[in-house]
């Protein structure tokens, strides 16, 4: 399966200092290159004063990538959010405006993979 075949596949995030429960998300986009995804959030989340309607997720460990999700169904990531006005369509993956906030370690788990 390549990586391009995650993009429109529901997952969830389970992190909890997003939310405390699991996030519902779909796969927007995919970048191969740094094993990088963007999910949009089902339902915005709320950090703060801060409504964050996507996220960017990579792998945490160097061993793994996009791969590992599409075998196992979990990878474990560090997960950004995105507020709307900060995401940049041209440039999906960027996070140099990052400076902090809204931010966890936690896993992207495939719907389909979720018990």
């Amino acid at each position: 399966m390549e990586p391009s075949q995650l993009i429109g596949r529901q997952a969830q995030i389970r992190a909890a200092e997003l939310s405390g429960v699991p996030v519902a998300a779909v796969i927007c986009a995919v970048d191969p290159e740094t094993s990088s995804l963007l999910l949009e959030l089902v339902a915005p989340v709320q950090i703060g004063a801060r409504t964050y309607p996507l996220a960017l997720a990579r792998p945490r460990l160097e061993r793994d990538d996009l791969g590992t999700l599409l075998d196992s169904g979990v990878l474990g990531c560090g997960i950004v959010c995105v507020p709307r006005e900060r995401h940049d369509p041209a440039r999906p993956f960027d996070l140099s405006w990052w400076r902090g906030g809204g931010a966890a370690i936690g896993d992207v788990v495939l719907d389909d993979r979720v018990m």
